[in-house]
């Protein structure tokens, strides 16, 4: 696969652990086997489509019900506010 940071042929797909801000700006929680790109030269990144789709999962779900460590499955399955 094409990297999109420098266009080299030497991307695959993963997943790893990240990391977010909650809407409250003051509690973080991590996602676990978020999908995510590596690439032999660039390191491990999420593509911008990605990002936006679990901050915006992330800003309208009711995460009450979770604790501050969930999969990224279970973020796409949380129910709406």
């Amino acid at each position: 696969m094409i990297c999109v940071w420098c266009n080299e042929d030497k991307a695959r797909e993963t997943t790893k652990e990240c990391y977010w801000v909650l809407p409250d700006g003051a509690s973080t929680v991590k996602i676990l086997q978020v999908p995510a790109m590596e690439c032999l030269d660039c390191g491990i990144y999420l593509e911008d489509d990605l990002n936006e789709k679990v901050e915006d999962k992330i800003y309208t779900s009711d995460l009450s019900g979770y604790s501050d460590v969930f999969t990224y499955e279970e973020l796409m399955k949380a129910p709406t506010i």
